[in-house]
């Protein structure tokens, strides 16, 4: 590599480039300018074009993906528990030492833990509703209604709606998990995660 190309050093008051070692006395080291206004870091620190570092990708998707295997898998296994335990592993990410002071891993997080705090709200609401819809029928139906499918018609209307409410939640956790990824920010729509948590 010639004298005048080699990189890192700048020149030195009309003199030629440094050519190897580190610098001496009057030969001013050059820096990359760094672009704090990126797709990737929106501020946070990270160069121009690069995600930010693994393990902060990594932890930002388990914040969805954990809130959203815990609300699925758990529902499916443990009699519905799982949707309003799905806050607990977003919870435990940002409250980590290590991610205290990442701004991208806690904005995560803190989207993760909302989409779990409104799934069991919504889960709990969904069971009152369930229950409550069967009482009134009963108290307010006739015999003959009593006898009849009319009480499948108020139990079968939630539960529809609490599984289209389920499947929106579902398919909005799985583009946080893709978002978080790909190094990119993500919030939740407010009737899917109400904002309980700033980050």
């Amino acid at each position: 590599m010639s004298d005048y190309h080699q990189p890192g050093y700048g020149p030195y008051a009309g003199g030629p480039q440094q050519p190897y070692g580190p610098p001496q006395q009057g030969w001013q080291q050059a820096t990359p300018p760094v672009d704090h206004g990126n797709a990737y870091g929106y501020g946070y620190g990270y160069t121009h074009g690069t995600p930010p570092p693994a393990p902060s990708t990594s932890s930002a998707m388990w914040s969805h993906l954990g809130a959203l295997l815990t609300i699925t898998a758990g529902t499916a296994m443990c009699c519905g528990l799982g949707a309003f335990l799905g806050w607990i592993f977003p919870m435990s990410i940002r409250g980590n030492e290590r991610h205290r002071h990442d701004p991208y891993v806690r904005h995560h997080a803190t989207q993760a833990l909302n989409f779990g705090i409104t799934q069991a709200i919504m889960a709990a609401l969904g069971v009152l509703l369930y229950f409550a819809s069967a009482v009134i029928f009963a108290t307010a139906a006739t015999e003959t209604q009593r006898n009849g499918a009319g009480l499948a018609v108020p139990l079968l209307t939630v539960i529809g709606i609490m599984a289209a409410y389920g499947i929106a939640g579902v398919v909005c956790s799985v583009i946080g998990t893709v978002k978080a990824t790909r190094g990119e920010l993500w919030t939740y729509p407010r009737l899917i995660a109400w904002p309980l948590s700033k980050g």
